[in-house]
C-alpha cells in the first residue's frame, strides 16, 4: 500500500513550512509585489495599452539572464523593445487569455476564441511560433496553493538520494511509470528516476528540482491564507518555441525531447488524482499555440519575451521553465525569404512592414502614450 503524508497547509507545523510572521525589527517592512499582484497589474496596463511599461518591466528581469548574446544585450534595446511592442500590438485574443490567465477556462466556452485558434494551428505547421502550456484539470481550473504544495511533497520525495522505505519506493515507482515509457521496479529501488537521470543521475537537474520546489513553497507563502484553497489566479505554465508547433507539441504530449519538471509534474498529478484519491480533479497540461512569428528577427525576442510576459519560471512558482528562454531558436534560420514575406502578408502588413507601422501609428492602434509612440518611430527612422 502507498502512504504519503497529509499536511494541512493552512496552519503552522513542524513538517510543513511556517507562515509566523517574523519579530519586529523596529523598521518597517518592504513588502514585496506577489506573483499574482504583478501580472494583474501588467494586464490592467495592457489594457490601456500602456505598452512600455510592462515590456521594461520584464525587460528588467529577462536580460539580466544573459551573458554575451548577441541579441539579448544593451545594444540592441531599441530593436528588442519595438519588437515586443509589435508583439503586443499583433497579439491574438489567444495570447490576451493567456497573459489575463483565463486561457485554459476560456477556451472551453468561447467560439470565437475557438475559431482564431484553428487559423492559428492551420498556420503554425508552417510558420514558426510560441506555445504555452498549463496546469489546469478538464473544465481549465487551475490547482490551489495547497495543491500545489501537495505536488511540491511529492517532487521532494522523488529527489531523494537516499534509503528510503518499500512505501516510498512503490510510490516513485508510481510517479515513473504514469507515462511511458515504463520502469521497472527493481531499477526505482537501485536509484532510478527517469526525470533525473541523463546517462546517471544529473545533479544539475536535482538542482533544478530544488529551485522548483522553493519556487512553490514561495507562491505558496506570498499567497493570502484565506486564498489558500481557491485556484490559482494564473496557471502554472510552460513556454516555448517551435518551427512545427503541432509536431513538437505532440512531443510534449508524449514526453519526447520534452521539459522533465514539466512532465514529473503532470506525472505526479496522475498518481495524486488515479492512485491516491488526494486529487478530486485530475490536473494535466493544456497546449496552447499562443503567437505566430511573422518576422526573422522575433524567433528569439517573442519567446523570451512571452516567457517573461507569463511568469512561467520555477524560480518564482510560475511554472515549468528552467532555461532561459530564446536560445535554442537556430531553426528559424530555415526560414527563407520569401517565406518570411508570406508570413509577414498573413499578419496584414503585405511586404512592406514599415507601411503597416505607420499605419498602425496614425490610426491609434498602438494607443497614445508618447513614449511608446517616440521609440517606435526611432525605431522606424534608424
Amino acid at each position: 500500500m502507498v502512504t504519503t503524508t497529509r499536511h494541512n497547509y493552512d496552519s503552522v507545523n513542524d513538517e510543513g513550512p511556517s507562515r509566523q510572521p517574523r519579530k519586529p525589527t523596529g523598521k518597517a517592512p518592504v513588502r514585496t509585489e506577489t506573483l499574482a499582484e504583478k501580472r494583474s497589474r501588467w494586464v490592467m496596463l495592457l489594457r490601456k495599452q500602456i505598452y512600455l511599461e510592462v515590456i521594461n518591466e520584464v525587460l528588467e528581469e529577462e536580460l539580466n539572464k544573459y551573458t554575451n548574446n548577441r541579441i539579448f544585450n544593451k545594444a540592441n534595446m531599441v530593436m528588442i523593445t519595438t519588437e515586443c511592442m509589435l508583439i503586443l500590438a499583433s497579439a491574438p485574443r489567444v495570447l490576451q487569455a493567456a497573459v489575463e490567465g483565463v486561457l485554459a477556462l476560456r477556451f472551453l466556452v468561447d467560439r470565437e476564441l475557438q475559431e482564431e485558434y484553428e487559423e492559428i494551428q492551420r498556420r503554425a505547421d508552417v510558420q514558426p511560433s510560441i506555445y504555452v502550456h498549463l496546469l489546469a484539470d478538464e473544465r481549465g481550473v487551475a490547482p490551489t496553493a495547497n495543491q500545489y504544495m501537495v505536488i511540491r511533497d511529492m517532487a521532494l520525495k522523488y529527489i531523494i538520494d537516499s534509503h528510503m522505505p518499500d512505501a516510498e519506493i512503490e510510490l516513485i515507482g508510481r510517479i515513473d511509470n504514469a507515462s511511458l515509457p515504463s520502469v521497472n521496479i527493481r531499477e526505482t529501488s537501485g536509484g532510478y528516476r527517469k526525470y533525473l537521470w541523463t546517462t546517471q543521475r544529473s545533479r544539475r537537474r536535482v538542482q533544478v528540482m530544488e529551485r522548483f520546489c522553493e519556487g512553490i513553497r514561495k507562491r505558496w507563502l506570498e499567497t493570502p491564507v484565506q486564498d489558500l484553497d481557491l485556484p490559482l489566479a494564473h496557471s502554472p505554465g510552460e513556454c516555448g518555441y517551435a518551427i512545427h508547433a503541432p509536431r513538437r507539441l505532440l512531443q510534449h504530449r508524449n514526453h519526447l525531447s520534452s521539459n522533465y519538471v514539466m512532465n514529473l509534474t503532470e506525472d505526479i498529478c496522475t498518481v495524486l488524482h488515479r492512485d491516491l484519491k488526494l486529487f478530486p480533479q485530475l490536473f494535466r497540461m493544456h497546449q496552447f499555440i499562443i503567437y505566430l512569428i511573422f518576422k526573422p528577427q522575433q524567433a528569439e525576442i517573442a519567446e523570451m519575451f512571452c516567457s517573461g510576459l507569463l511568469q512561467v519560471w520555477v524560480d518564482n512558482g510560475g511554472g515549468f521553465n528552467h532555461y532561459p528562454a530564446g536560445l535554442s531558436n537556430a531553426s528559424a534560420s530555415r526560414v527563407t525569404d520569401r517565406e518570411w514575406d508570406e508570413h509577414a502578408s498573413a499578419f496584414g502588413g503585405g511586404g512592406d512592414l514599415m507601411e503597416t507601422w505607420m499605419e498602425m501609428i496614425l490610426g491609434g492602434d498602438l494607443g497614445t502614450n508618447r513614449s511608446t509612440m517616440r521609440y517606435i518611430m526611432l525605431f522606424i527612422l534608424h
